[in-house]
């Protein structure tokens, strides 16, 4: 099929999303008010809060410590940051408007710029005055129909600098290109204009010599879409191959020769819901298939299967000769934090994690068509947001970064707490555990110039100090994480929490 064809008729069967049955529903209003009454006796849930400002500067940010002077580039980071709009409060974290920050280290210090993300539905519904979309969850009252993926793209999950650009990605439509100078919106990138409102999710994988694929999932149709684009921006190809019944892929991994994604037993199936999320419905009895594409062909898979668990993220893949594939991902049993904690905090209810994700390394043979896994961190530790020396993307990998909590440590909040390295070889980990006023985001590893993969360089992670309502970010080393941050930077503001971010050296 050409990429036209391709395009349309993914588009419309995106169309048939629960999405589109936004006439039939009318959104409480009240959450707003039970929010802001939990956040007088939680304060923590500051990070939660949102922000009304469009944008957000410090050109020198407070520092403690000494800033290494091999970290010179910026962090850029995205996640939900509008929650509210006249009077309405969004029923999901997800559906959270997004910023796309800026924390700039240079000889100078750090500065940092955050900019709400212009969107399609944010320009209208700022003009309104009031939310006129679906969104993840429950909808507002009256709301427009959706034409098409990127009428509802909230660009609010994660960044991506690829080939001299800076693009703003969701989960479900478009990339939006920033300027990463300003942070301002320049609009809609379209690989193709074939290809425009094309599912393309929040977390492609992008090889050393700057290759990227990504994936994309359109539930209506019964599709996975695959994407493989080359150092230059060029798109290369575009697949498609069917899964039924579909689910809510949102990572994946890539190695030398596969791409790999996990398939929940998350089902679309309940095409009468009125919002997106309701209509998923979770079979703990069913298998979690494993989707194996060759890279070369992406009309060569199989499917393999691993029990039922859900996987937000996963850290990195690679084969071995014998055809052994071998990945690392944060497995929870089941999707309790997507289909309900991460709702019900949004009027500031908390609901008990009684299923922490835990850190997990899976194998699949290619040949005999098999997976199996296994447990990496101690079953009372949990882990989220795994992250690993870029330079060895889609080739072995020993070490990884993860946030993690003790889940049999009393805190204040019910989040992750602490950031970890762990090498995967060993099992040997190394843990800096924030205070508990603080809420630590995703860390990143920044390998120091000229150094070994996988050997020196820092560890960068923003964090929420609620007490102080400050956001700050703290650098580590990365062969001493334990000793704390060799640096600190903090803002005058705190800003919300986020999901995702990469760092740009330069």
């Amino acid at each position: 099929m050409n990429r036209r064809g391709f395009m349309q008729n993914t588009l419309a069967s995106a169309a048939l999303l629960a999405l589109g049955r936004a006439q039939l529903a009318t959104a409480d209003a009240t959450w707003q008010a039970q929010f802001h009454a939990a956040l007088a006796d939680k304060p923590w849930l500051l990070g939660f809060l949102g922000t009304d400002a469009n944008q957000l500067d410090t050109p020198d940010a407070r520092i403690e410590g000494r800033l290494p002077a091999e970290l010179r580039g910026t962090l850029f980071r995205n996640g939900p940051a509008r929650h509210e709009i006249g009077g309405y409060r969004y029923h999901h974290w997800f559906d959270g408007d997004g910023m796309v920050q800026a924390f700039r280290f240079t000889d100078d210090g750090v500065s940092h710029r955050g900019r709400i993300i212009a969107t399609q539905k944010l320009v209208e519904e700022t003009f309104a005055g009031k939310p006129l979309y679906p969104a993840f969850g429950p909808l507002p009252a009256d709301p427009r129909p959706v034409t098409g993926p990127d009428t509802v793209n909230v660009a609010n999950i994660s960044v991506l600098p690829h080939a001299g650009k800076l693009l703003a990605l969701w989960e479900a439509g478009s990339p939006h290109e920033i300027d990463p100078q300003t942070l301002e919106t320049r609009g809609i990138h379209a690989y193709t204009p074939e290809m425009r409102g094309v599912a393309f999710s929040a977390h492609p994988r992008v090889e050393p010599n700057g290759t990227l694929w990504n994936f994309g999932y359109v539930s209506g149709a019964g599709l996975i879409v695959l994407w493989h684009i080359d150092a230059t921006g060029r798109l290369v190809k575009a697949g498609r191959v069917p899964v039924t019944p579909m689910s809510m892929p949102h990572d994946f991994v890539v190695t030398e020769k596969h791409l790999v994604i996990l398939i929940p037993p998350l089902h679309y199936e309940n095409v009468e819901a009125t919002d997106f999320l309701s209509a998923h419905v979770w079979h703990p009895e069913r298998p979690t298939q494993v989707l194996v594409v060759d890279k070369n062909d992406f009309s060569q898979f199989f499917f393999c299967e691993l029990p039922a668990q859900w996987v937000f993220h996963f850290g990195n893949a690679w084969e071995d000769g014998a055809g052994v594939i071998r990945f690392d991902g944060a497995r929870a049993a089941g999707p309790d934090a997507m289909l309900s904690q991460f709702r019900e905090i949004m009027r500031g209810v908390v609901l008990p994690d009684t299923d922490p994700g835990r850190h997990a390394l899976y194998s699949i043979d290619t040949r005999n068509r098999t997976a199996r896994e296994e447990f990496l961190l101690d079953a009372s530790i949990s882990s989220e947001f795994p992250a690993i020396d870029p330079r060895v993307a889609t080739t072995r990998h020993r070490r990884v970064i993860v946030l993690t909590r003790d889940t049999t440590a009393p805190l204040p909040h019910p989040l992750l707490d602490a950031v970890t390295v762990l090498e995967i070889d060993s099992g040997v980990t190394a843990t800096y555990r924030y205070p508990d006023h603080q809420i630590p985001e995703e860390h990143l590893l920044v390998p120091a110039p000229d150094s070994a993969p996988e050997t020196n360089g820092f560890v960068i992670g923003t964090f929420l100090d609620w007490r102080e309502a400050r956001t700050g970010i703290n650098i580590f080393d990365v062969r001493s994480i334990a000793s704390g941050p060799v640096a600190t930077a903090t803002l005058d503001y705190a800003l919300p929490l986020g999901l995702h971010g990469k760092f740009v050296t330069g």
